[in-house]
């Protein structure tokens, strides 16, 4: 009977680990931004997507996970200034997206990202061009 609670209680931690792990721990994806909405205040940022190679959308929720989970971001307006310029200046570049979370439509839920890896030149404001 001790042995079956000991086993039971393993099972069980082994469990809620690896849902913590799928919902809680990084990933990377290699994306295509195609679009970045939202203002920060009444409409949460999102980071239009698809995936690279395919026209698989996936969408990604972009505001400050704060202390839970432990990410410490609290720059979800940078990096949405981020996300709109690679999806104007590069975007059929495939890029890596960084987050965390899983996407269920049915629950409406969205990863959460973190940052983007993207080369200097697609992160760059355009510049103004000289009129002659």
């Amino acid at each position: 009977m001790k042995k079956n609670l000991k086993l039971g209680l393993v099972i069980l931690i082994v469990l809620v680990l690896g849902f913590l792990h799928l919902r809680w721990g990084p990933k990377s994806w290699e994306v295509q931004i195609t679009g970045a909405t939202g203002d920060g205040r009444n409409v949460q940022y999102r980071i239009e997507t698809v995936k690279a190679g395919t026209s698989d959308t996936l969408i990604f929720r972009n505001e400050d996970a704060g202390f839970m989970p432990p990410y410490f971001k609290f720059d979800a307006a940078r990096l949405q200034s981020i996300a709109r310029r690679v999806s104007e200046n590069c975007p059929q570049e495939a890029v890596d997206l960084n987050g965390y979370g899983l996407r269920i439509p049915w629950l409406s839920m969205f990863p959460n990202a973190t940052s983007i890896d993207a080369p200097e030149r697609c992160r760059m404001a355009r510049s103004a061009e000289s009129p002659q």
